[in-house]
């Protein structure tokens, strides 16, 4: 598809579309691992682009490990590249369903299960009182079989039974949350970058003080009342997040 015929529903950036649709294009083989990709005017012409959009769209991938480009030979895609996930933060979306629309398997590993009372901090998190029961749900999350997030969740034990929680669980304390038709109405997220500690960096498989993204969320119903939060620590090279920025509208 043209990628400015498509911003006649999609109203998001170009360059973003321009990768979206390239990522495709080489997750689909039309681009194989090792291959040389078209000149770039051939290529700014079959995406429907111009080739200063392309050019930055390959600068991008170029830092990101997807391709390499040789002057006066070519751009090719590299034999190894890390699959990203790429997601706007405007979308309250699970990994295991980002993973999916990427073709990607996702997989849970060290998945652990714990019943609690309310400690100071949950109770300074959820506005809860320590008689609170919560249920803590920890687990590595993989794609392909390597490992590329940590997930820490703390759901108030009133959104979900335990026996149920423990059967049905499928990765996703988010897509469990949806599954129970609570009226979930919006998350508040914050992002932070950090330098991983040791025990985590074992975990993830990576050298410690890596950076890693830390994506601390809680999750809040239509009456504004918590249901949970979570930690949830992504590794940056399957990464990549944007948001959508709008000017403020005039009065």
């Amino acid at each position: 598809m043209n990628c400015k015929e498509k911003l006649r529903t999609d109203t998001r950036p170009l360059y973003l579309l321009v990768e979206e649709r390239l990522l495709s294009l080489f997750e689909q083989g039309h681009f194989k691992p090792g291959e040389k990709l078209p000149s770039e005017p051939v290529l700014a012409q079959e995406l429907g682009i111009s080739r200063s959009t392309l050019r930055e769209v390959l600068r991008v991938f170029e830092e990101e490990g997807l391709i390499s480009r040789r002057r006066g030979v070519g751009t090719f895609i590299l034999e190894n590249r890390p699959r990203i996930i790429e997601s706007g933060l405007e979308t309250l979306e699970s990994l295991d369903s980002l993973a999916q629309k990427y073709g990607l398997m996702a997989g849970t590993k060290g998945l652990k299960f714990s019943r609690l009372k309310a400690d100071k901090a949950i109770q300074e998190k959820l506005g809860v009182s320590k008689s609170e029961s919560v249920i803590t749900v920890s687990r590595i999350k993989t794609a392909q079989d390597r490992p590329v997030a940590y997930m820490y969740d703390v759901l108030l034990e009133k959104y979900a039974d335990w026996e149920d929680l423990v059967k049905n669980f499928k990765g996703s304390v988010l897509d469990y949350v949806l599954s129970q038709k609570i009226s979930v109405s919006y998350a508040r997220a914050n992002i932070i970058p950090i330098n991983c500690p040791g025990a985590l960096a074992r975990k993830l498989k990576i050298p410690p003080q890596t950076p890693v993204l830390l994506l601390e969320e809680t999750l809040f119903t239509k009456e504004g009342e918590n249901i949970g939060y979570s930690l949830n620590y992504f590794v940056r090279e399957f990464f990549k997040f944007h948001v959508i920025r709008r000017p403020p509208q005039r009065a």
